[in-house]
Formats: structure tokens, C-alpha cells, sequence
């Protein structure tokens, strides 16, 4: 039998993700699919930057038919849930945040649906969001449980030319901007929310650099520069970096 592939892209990070992923197995058990492979990508705690960079990050590399859950939505208002189909066959659920803004203007969607509102429903991935996952797994056709959603609707994100998008485990930061190429070892002026923090080099190989030494890097994720001081795991002590801070720089 196939496998069918799930990716779940939240906050939710606890015992939630668990209870979220055996309602989608229980819900697809009842239209006879077991063979369901699930992955928790974390992001970073009510971050829908982070969320919408993890998401374009992932979605040009999956598999057709593979489902990217994407659970996160720190707004005070309430949304549609989307579902949505990419230019490249990979599927999304979603909240209508703004998580998928870079995803849906550089891959584009086939179709958009909106699911019929039950009303407020507290956790709503739980009793909401996973039995409709359940549904797209089982191939139950759309029209039956989906309208049509136009995409004009879809709420944007206002992506900031310098914003850190991400911070991985080895605290190294991408930052939102054009694809950069310097001269080997040219040094830079390094700011953050416009008030400098510190100097940099640049590095097509950061790891070929002293300890502690901070490096402007070419790019590794979606031609995103990225900034990190070499093999130091306490450099966001120096300059208490966080998602949504500004990142510029100067040539030395």
C-alpha cells in the first residue's frame, strides 16, 4: 500500500502533535489507510515568519500528494481553513495567516478551498483541522466537503528586507534578502534594527574560519544570506538576535 506523506510545520511542539497525529491515523483508518508517515518541523513559538519561511523552505522539496499541515496562528481574530493544492502537486491545510505567503507566490496554487465553519471549537486542529487532513489522505473528492476560496482573499505577509526568518539549533540566523556575493574575506559593519552590533567577514565556507569569529555567509536555504559567529553556541547572548529583528550591513 503507498505511503502517504504528512508534514506538520506548528508550534505545538507537545503532547499536542501527538494526539493531533493519532486522530489523522484513527480518521484514516475508517477509510482503510494505515500507511501514513509523519513529520514535526518546530517553529519558533507564535512566529508565522518563521512558520511562512519553514513552509516555502519544504514545500519545493516534497514529494506530489505529500501534505503540509501548517498549525499556527497567534491572531486575535479567527480564520478560514484553507485547503490548497501547489503548481508542483504537494497539498496544504491551513489557517488563512499569513504562513503561506513566499510559498504561494513563488510555486503557485492549482486550487484553493475554504472547509464549511463549524464555529469557535477550542484547539480547532484538533476536531477541525485533523479529520479534515484525514479526508484528504482517504482521496475523498474535494467538492464534497470544501467550497471554492478565491484567492484575492488570502491574507499577505509583509516580508521586511533584512528580518531574521529563522534561527536554526546551531543559532545561526537567515535573514530575508537578495542572493549576495562579495569578495572573499571583505569585512562589513554589521546592524541590527539599524544600531551597530558588530563586525563581520564575509565567507563562501564560514567553517574554514576561526572560533568565535562572526561571518556574513553566502547562502545555504533560498539563496538567504545568513550571519553566525563560528562554532560559538552563546553568540545570541552577545547581541540577543530574534526572529522579526532587522539585519543590515556596510562593506569596511
Amino acid at each position: 500500500m503507498e505511503t502517504k506523506k504528512v508534514i506538520v510545520i506548528t508550534d505545538c511542539i507537545d503532547v499536542a502533535y501527538t494526539e493531533m497525529k493519532i486522530i489523522i491515523e484513527k480518521e484514516c483508518k475508517k477509510n482503510w489507510i494505515e500507511n501514513i508517515d509523519f513529520s514535526l518541523v518546530p517553529v519558533s513559538e507564535f512566529s508565522i515568519l518563521n512558520a511562512a519561511f519553514l513552509t516555502r523552505l519544504l514545500a519545493e522539496q516534497c514529494e506530489p500528494w505529500t501534505v503540509l499541515s501548517v498549525v499556527i496562528n497567534p491572531q486575535k481574530h479567527r480564520s478560514p481553513r484553507i485547503y490548497g493544492e501547489l503548481s508542483n502537486g504537494v497539498l496544504f491545510f491551513w489557517a488563512n495567516t499569513w504562513a503561506l505567503t513566499r510559498t504561494i507566490k513563488d510555486l503557485w496554487v492549482k486550487s484553493l478551498y475554504e472547509i464549511h465553519d463549524p464555529g469557535f471549537i477550542t484547539f480547532g486542529w484538533k476536531f477541525v483541522h485533523a479529520p479534515n487532513i484525514a479526508r484528504i489522505l482517504s482521496g475523498i473528492p474535494f467538492d464534497e466537503f470544501w467550497k471554492p476560496f478565491d484567492i484575492s482573499n488570502l491574507w499577505e505577509l509583509d516580508l521586511v528586507k533584512g528580518s531574521i526568518v529563522h534561527i536554526d539549533n546551531f543559532w545561526l540566523m537567515k535573514i530575508y534578502w537578495d542572493k549576495i556575493s562579495y569578495e572573499e574575506w571583505q569585512k562589513f559593519k554589521i546592524y541590527k534594527n539599524w544600531e551597530y552590533v558588530l563586525d563581520a567577514v564575509f565567507a563562501n565556507r564560514m567553517m574554514c574560519l576561526d572560533d568565535n569569529v562572526w561571518s556574513l555567509y553566502s547562502w545555504s536555504s533560498l539563496d538567504f544570506p545568513e550571519l553566525w559567529s563560528v562554532r560559538n553556541k552563546y553568540w545570541f547572548k552577545e547581541i540577543d538576535a530574534k526572529i522579526w529583528d532587522i539585519i543590515t550591513w556596510e562593506t569596511i
